[in-house]
Order: structure tokens, then C-alpha cells, then sequence
């Protein structure tokens, strides 16, 4: 069984480059190897953890599909959520988030499944998440 992946911290401008990788799944082996994103230095991220703010927020009136607009002044992305949407139930346009997620791409648009997301109350967080990418750099 494979391990879960790693969530790697960053900002959203490092999650938008590098090349998007697509798994072909038709082999065994590969058969749940997550898609990842390249990045420069070789590393696979397949996974994220990203603070930012909440510029949109969209619910589809089926209530099958919602996405949300995502900024951290480095750049933007969309979080994309499909049939439960309980995961965004208490979060709203402006409000800091902090998230845990999957890399995905289609049709050209980056974008991040989220898995985990939790609105921040202290604006601290965004201060000691600029310090702590600071650090890794």
C-alpha cells in the first residue's frame, strides 16, 4: 500500500510552476501513484498546505460543485470541490483559510482539491506562514 503523500507549505505562485505530471494508470504499479507537479530542483509535490484569502466563493444551485478563488499575494488559484461540499459549509468570501489539498490540473487550470480546510481567526497565522516560508527557502 502506498503512503500517504506529503503536504508541502507553500505559497501559491511556487504552487503554479513546474510541470504538471500525468500518471498513466493503465500499468499495475502505477495504478495509485498520485499526479504531481515538477518543480525546478526535481522535487514531486502532489500535495500542498496553503494559507490565503477567499476572493470568491461559487456553489453550483445542484449543490454537486463549488469553487472557491484563492489569494495569498503571491498569486492566485482555484479550489475546486465536488459533491461534498460540507468542507466549505462555514467558509465565506474574505475569509483566511488555511488548506491541505491536491494538485490537480485540466484543461491548462491548475487547480487544488482540497482535503482539509480550516478558516483562521488570527490574523497572525499569515505573518508567522510568510516566516516560516521564508525559512525554508
Amino acid at each position: 500500500m502506498q503512503e500517504r503523500q506529503v503536504a508541502h507549505k507553500m505559497d501559491i505562485k511556487t504552487a503554479n510552476m513546474g510541470k504538471y505530471v500525468q500518471i498513466d494508470r493503465t500499468s499495475e504499479e502505477d495504478k495509485y501513484t498520485p499526479n504531481y507537479v515538477e518543480m525546478e530542483d526535481g522535487t514531486q509535490i502532489s500535495r500542498v498546505r496553503i494559507l490565503a484569502t477567499v476572493l470568491d466563493k461559487y456553489v453550483s444551485e445542484d449543490g454537486n460543485y463549488a469553487s472557491l478563488t484563492l489569494d495569498d499575494t503571491t498569486d492566485t488559484i482555484r479550489c475546486k470541490i465536488f459533491k461534498e461540499l460540507d468542507i466549505i459549509e462555514t467558509i465565506e468570501k474574505g475569509d483566511l483559510v488555511d488548506l491541505i489539498g491536491k494538485i490537480k490540473e485540466y484543461n491548462g487550470e491548475r487547480y487544488i482539491q482540497p482535503e482539509i480546510m480550516v478558516r483562521i481567526e488570527n490574523p497572525n497565522f499569515e505573518v508567522l506562514r510568510v516566516l516560516e516560508l521564508k525559512k525554508m527557502a
